[in-house]
């Protein structure tokens, strides 16, 4: 995970100060109620500055690697995904909760009912 990793470049430094303030939002975003981080303010200014550092520098490997066109852990409860703008400067970050708690919009399966086996017919 790039937040657990020393960081050696000044890029990748930059990297990690904006993924620490939006994991910080989010978790902000918890404590005031909000089960969808992406619908605190907070969250979506941390969201727009990272999207701003990314429409004028590129990211780094490891950033590339782990949020780029797939979802990477950011901690333990969060994921976040980078989009690559198809045109014009700015992408898009969504940031979702992934632990047991959140609210998703899948019906839970309920665990199968054991049949007792029926009396044979006849006897």
């Amino acid at each position: 995970m790039i937040l657990a990793k020393v960081h050696t470049t000044p890029k990748q430094r930059d990297e990690f100060r904006l993924l620490v303030a939006i994991r910080f939002a989010c978790l902000m975003a918890l404590a005031k109620g909000h089960t969808d981080p992406m619908d605190c303010p907070r969250v979506q200014v941390r969201c727009a500055e990272l999207v701003k550092h990314f429409a004028y520098h590129h990211p780094s490997a490891a950033f590339y690697r782990q949020f780029i066109r797939h979802t990477g852990e950011l901690g333990l409860n969060f994921c976040l995904r980078f989009t690559e703008p198809q045109q014009g400067l700015y992408g898009k970050v969504m940031v979702w909760r992934n632990d047991s708690q959140a609210v998703t919009n899948v019906h839970p399966l309920h665990p199968l009912h054991t049949m007792t086996p029926a009396a044979p017919v006849g006897r």
